[in-house]
C-alpha cells in the first residue's frame, strides 16, 4: 500500500457506495457521520497485508483483481445494460446487424431472433468499451459478489505462494506468513463500525471501541445483527414485533393517536405522524409565539397549518387546512 494504491478508482468506488444511500450495508442501523465506506476499508486492509515484490505491474493487477476492479471482476458485478446503450457503443456494421433499421442511440431494440447469448456477448463488449465512471453506473459493488472468479484466484495465487480460494482463506494466509496469526485490527474510535465490521467480513480478528456508547452500540450491532445472519435477523425481527404489538396494545388502550370516529364519513383516525415548534414570548406584549420556518404540512396534497389567535391565553392555537389554494400554500 505504501508503494503504490489506485486512488482515482478507490473515489470512484467509494463514491458510488455513498450514493447507494438507504442501499448501503451498515446505514439501515442508524446515522452516524463520517462512516467510512466499507469498499475503502476493505482496500485499506487487503493493501497493508499485501507484500511489495518486485513486479509493481502485477502487484496492481493482483489487488485490483482481489477488490473485483479488474476487468474480469467487474464483469462479474455488471447488471443489465439497457439495449441503447449497447447500440451506441457497437460500430456500425453490428448495429445494422444486431438491431431494427429504425433503432437510434435515444431508443434501440434488438432484432427479433436474436439470441440470449449474443446479447450477452454484445453487452459485455458493450461494457468492456466504456470508461471506469461509465462501468460504475452498470455494475453492484464489490460487496454484492462472492469475491475473485476462479480463474483470478488462479492467478493471485501464482504471483502470492498462496492456495486460497476466498477472501478469509487469503487474509488468514497472509497473515500466517508475515505474523503467525490470522490478522486482527482494532480501531479505538470505532463510529460507525466500518472498520471492524469490514474486517471481520474479509477474515480478520476484529476489535473496536469508542467513548460515544451511541457509536459502541453501532458497532456491536453491525458486528451481530449484519454480520449474525439469517438467523439473527430473523430473531430481531420477532423481538421488534413483540415490542411493537406490545406497545401498539397500551397506546390503543390510552387512546391517544385515536380520533374518534369522524360524523361525516365515519371513519377512526390514528395518528401517522406529530409535528411540533417551540413557543417563544414575547416580551413588548406577552403573546406565546410559535417558531417555525413554514406551516406547510403537506405540499403535494396542499396541506398547512392556520394559526388561531387565543386572546384570552395569549397564544396561538392551530387549525389543519386541507386542499387550499396555491395562493394560501405559498402565503
Amino acid at each position: 500500500m505504501e508503494t503504490q494504491f489506485p486512488v482515482s478508482k478507490m473515489s470512484k468506488e467509494s463514491y458510488t457506495e455513498r450514493k447507494a444511500v438507504a442501499g448501503q450495508t451498515l446505514t439501515g442501523l442508524g446515522k452516524w457521520w463520517g462512516r467510512k465506506p466499507l469498499v475503502l476499508c476493505r482496500a485499506t486492509i487487503l493493501g497493508l497485508l499485501l507484500p511489495a515484490t518486485d513486479d509493481p505491474q502485477m502487484d496492481r493487477e493482483v489487488f485490483l483483481r482481489l477488490m473485483t476492479m479488474d476487468d474480469d471482476g467487474m464483469l462479474r458485478r455488471m447488471k443489465s445494460i439497457p439495449q441503447k446503450v449497447i447500440f451506441a457503443k457497437l460500430p456500425p456494421a453490428d448495429r445494422a446487424r444486431y438491431f431494427k433499421p429504425d433503432s437510434t442511440e435515444k431508443k434501440a431494440a434488438f432484432k427479433k431472433g436474436i439470441k440470449k447469448d449474443v446479447k450477452t456477448s454484445l453487452a459485455r463488449r458493450a461494457f468492456l468499451s466504456m470508461s471506469y465512471d461509465e462501468r460504475l453506473k452498470y455494475c453492484v459493488r464489490p460487496e454484492q459478489i462472492n469475491g475473485p472468479s476462479e480463474s483470478s484466484w488462479k492467478v493471485i495465487n501464482a504471483h502470492l505462494g498462496t492456495s486460497a480460494s476466498t477472501l478469509p482463506e487469503l487474509v488468514a494466509q497472509l497473515g500466517q506468513r508475515r505474523f503467525g496469526r490470522v490478522p486482527r485490527v482494532g480501531d479505538s474510535f470505532c463510529g460507525g463500525g466500518s472498520i471492524p465490521f469490514e474486517a471481520a467480513r474479509i477474515g480478520c480478528e476484529a476489535y473496536g471501541s469508542d467513548l460515544n456508547p451511541v457509536a459502541a452500540l453501532l458497532t456491536w450491532a453491525a458486528l451481530n445483527i449484519v454480520g449474525g445472519g439469517e438467523e439473527v435477523a430473523k430473531e430481531v425481527q420477532k423481538a421488534q414485533r413483540e415490542v411493537y404489538e406490545a406497545v401498539d396494545r397500551q397506546i390503543t388502550e390510552w387512546g391517544i393517536e385515536h380520533r374518534e370516529p369522524a360524523p361525516d364519513t365515519g371513519r377512526r383516525w390514528r395518528a401517522d405522524a406529530y409535528l411540533y415548534c417551540t413557543e417563544c414570548t414575547c416580551p413588548e406584549c406577552g403573546w406565546r409565539v410559535p417558531m417555525a420556518p413554514s406551516w406547510v404540512i403537506a405540499e403535494k396534497t396542499n396541506v398547512i397549518a392556520k394559526l388561531i389567535p387565543d386572546e384570552r391565553s395569549k397564544r396561538y392555537d392551530f387549525e389543519v387546512m386541507e386542499h387550499v389554494s396555491t395562493e394560501e400554500l405559498e402565503a
